[in-house]
């Protein structure tokens, strides 16, 4: 990591807005409505190409509509065990925090959402101005590890290589148990405790 890169482990939420991923409605035309799920940096961008009234964001936990925790029993072969279906609105990260690096994400939105159609300039740059003022790296905010969601949080966990027991065709009974308890504590840690151990296995979040 370059030593100029700072990087916050605080459990107390930061003060800033942060951008997280947001679902919203695209109206298309009289009789279309598409859903998108962005960053919420990037909602402004999509008003600016489609209007800001057709631009709308959505409670989440409509992508939910019809959702069951499980499948029927009859469309299940074999009548084999179906571990618990997570809701899209969580498949989707909805509520996630942006941590990625700013440059990079700033440069994707000027190549994803083009250029003005009246200004000489590309759409990220219109709304934000260019890069190096500033004005987009304080609208991503200065997340903490506390600032994030107990999903985001676990899957940060993993990646930093913490270890939980896998099972494979080999494993035995014992082996079996010992995972699906390890993983069932795993998903039961609380936000608190989630933040403290991501800070034991060390993640960072840079700014």
């Amino acid at each position: 990591m370059p030593a100029a890169t700072q990087t916050r482990k605080s459990a107390e939420p930061s003060q800033s807005i942060l951008s997280r991923r947001v679902l919203v409605s695209i109206r298309r035309d009289q009789t279309t409505d598409t859903p998108r799920v962005v960053w919420a940096h990037e909602v402004p961008l999509l008003q600016l190409i489609h209007g800001e009234d057709e631009v709308k964001e959505v409670e989440s936990k409509t992508l939910d509509e019809g959702y069951k925790a499980k499948a029927s029993a009859d469309v299940m072969p074999y009548n084999k065990r179906q571990d618990h279906i997570r809701p899209p609105s969580e498949n989707m990260r909805l509520g996630w925090v942006f941590i990625g690096d700013a440059q990079s994400e700033y440069q994707r939105l000027c190549e994803a959402y083009g250029r003005h159609v009246e200004v000489n300039q590309p759409n990220c740059e219109h709304i934000y101005g260019r890069f190096g003022k500033g004005d987009f790296r304080r609208v991503l905010g200065q997340p903490t590890l506390g600032d994030l969601p107990e999903d985001q949080l676990r899957d940060l966990i993993l990646s930093y290589g913490y270890a939980l027991p896998l099972v494979t065709h080999e494993s035995s009974d014992g082996e079996r148990v010992a995972a699906e308890k390890a993983w069932a504590e795993f998903r039961g840690l609380k936000h608190e405790a989630l933040v403290k151990l991501a800070e034991e296995v060390g993640v960072e979040i840079a700014l």
